[in-house]
């Protein structure tokens, strides 16, 4: 099988385009003076994949691989341009990340993807969006408010406090999961 090709500028310190490889038994990564890097896919322990949206890049999708040693493996399909500037390389990111995933579940059939945020920040996520939630509910019951003399003036309230739930649940919708490689649902992965 002929091993899928991915090549991307990561920012303005990168001194050119770096190709990632998705061989047979590694992962390989080539620099822009020539040298090669592999890390083999028996030696991942977690992969990630979600759409992560950032200033200037709202078509941000990132796949996070983790090795026994070294640091994390962060991949995306944002090429660098310039500053504030980044091109989509969706065209050829989706297929390396299909690569690279089937390669993974080859080596590894048990292991899981994480979909969602990351488990850290998926803490803070959550805990900013409760204290949001009750100090509106606090404020709606302890301030006095123009609505006060309505006479139902409570139920008023109640309804406010329910209309905020939705973001509550959309909170709680990015929740990271674990997922089998071959059930990885769409969302995560780059459209094309």
């Amino acid at each position: 099988m002929q091993p899928v090709v991915y090549r991307r500028r990561r920012d303005a310190i990168s001194r050119g385009e770096r190709q990632w490889r998705a061989d047979e038994d590694a992962l390989v990564t080539i620099d822009t003076a020539g040298s090669e890097r592999r890390f083999l896919w028996k030696d991942m322990i977690s992969v990630r994949l979600c759409f992560e949206p950032k200033r200037f890049r709202p078509f941000r999708y990132v796949l996070e691989l983790t090795p026994k040693k070294g640091r994390k493996i962060t991949l995306d399909n944002a090429h660098y341009l310039g500053v504030g500037r980044f091109e989509d390389r969706s065209s050829t990111y989706a297929p390396f990340v299909r690569s690279a995933v089937d390669r993974l579940r080859a080596v590894k059939p048990n292991m899981h993807a994480l979909i969602g945020e990351t488990p850290k920040r998926y803490f803070f996520l959550l805990l900013t969006t409760l204290l949001v939630l009750g100090a509106l509910a606090f404020a709606l019951v302890a301030l006095p408010t123009p609505i006060d003399g309505l006479p139902y003036a409570n139920l008023i309230k109640f309804g406010i406090i329910l209309l905020m739930l939705p973001i509550f649940w959309r909170v709680l919708g990015a929740m990271p999961k674990g997922v089998p490689l071959d059930a990885i649902p769409k969302r995560a992965l780059p459209p094309g």
